[in-house]
């Protein structure tokens, strides 16, 4: 059965004039009577009936009727979901994204995102930079800390360079570290106090493993948590010493305090995009992105 015979019927039986269908689905009326033809055929008894200028449906036509009206209207609704689409009113924005941006960076943009096109609905999934990369497949567009190796990704992907952050080392107010550094601390520091660190696939851990092993510095993991706010939490209870995004404190009012690390360079690090080529981005993931770095 072809379905563009049922949209016809359907819009034959609606109009009760094939006259009348013809003009409105912009087809000859040799061609609208072509196809209710094929549909009488490929059914085996009559639809309807002349009467006049007017149809009338047969008991078979009536109960194919039902059928036809809601292809006919799912039709009419994936016209509709299209021209939304077009227009970046409808669709689903599926994100991965590092706990650090997630929490910091991107809330702003996917505020402005449904406040300009109120149809869009956002999906966020938080892991560190590898298991977005192994995810990318279930993704539009991944958010990571850090570089990544071409090799890693697959043929239609890019990397967009995005935000430049800094590591930086969190104490509590009244730490010995905060009263005697006020303003940056030296790498040294990790080996003279309890450090508590992040999970092993987080970028700012790597950044700060990087540079302890540049300059020679050994400091045991003796405690490790999952988190930008499982850092924060473990310093606040007095746990040690602990490290994050420059953006960690921009909330906080008081009990907690950051330093650079490593002056006069800081510990830097860099923040990017992972998203498919252009030519297949979806328009929800074309506007998400102008948002995001314009």
């Amino acid at each position: 059965m072809n379905p563009n015979h049922l949209l016809t019927f359907a819009v034959v039986a609606r109009l009760k004039s094939i006259t009348l269908a013809a003009q409105t689905l912009h087809l000859g009326q040799p061609a609208v009577s072509g196809q209710l033809k094929l549909l009488q055929n490929t059914v085996g008894e009559p639809l309807y009936e002349r009467k006049g200028h007017h149809i009338e449906l047969t008991p078979a036509g009536s109960g194919l009727l039902q059928y036809a009206k809601k292809l006919d209207d799912d039709f009419a609704q994936a016209i509709d979901y299209v021209r939304c689409l077009k227009q970046v009113n409808a669709g689903v924005l599926r994100l991965g994204s590092t706990v650090t941006i997630a929490s910091y960076y991107l809330p702003q943009h996917v505020v402005s995102l449904q406040t300009l096109h109120p149809g869009v609905q956002v999906f966020m999934k938080t892991w560190d930079t590898a298991e977005i990369l192994r995810n990318l497949h279930d993704l539009d567009l991944g958010f990571i800390e850090g570089p990544v190796d071409s090799a890693d990704l697959p043929a239609n992907y890019q990397v967009i360079p995005w935000q430049n952050d800094e590591i930086v080392l969190i104490v509590p107010e009244d730490h010995p570290v905060a009263k005697e550094y006020p303003e940056s601390v030296p790498l040294a520091v990790f080996t003279q106090h309890q450090v508590i660190w992040r999970e092993a696939g987080s970028g700012a851990r790597q950044v700060v493993e990087k540079a302890l092993a540049e300059a020679g510095i050994v400091a045991p993991v003796s405690i490790e948590v999952t988190g930008v706010s499982g850092i924060k939490e473990a310093v606040r209870a007095g746990l040690g010493i602990g490290f994050a995004s420059s953006q960690a404190l921009r909330y906080e009012s008081k009990g907690l305090v950051a330093r650079r690390i490593n002056p006069p360079e800081g510990l830097l690090w860099h923040l990017n995009i992972v998203a498919p080529l252009q030519a297949i981005q979806s328009r929800v993931a074309k506007a998400f992105l102008e948002l995001c770095v314009n």
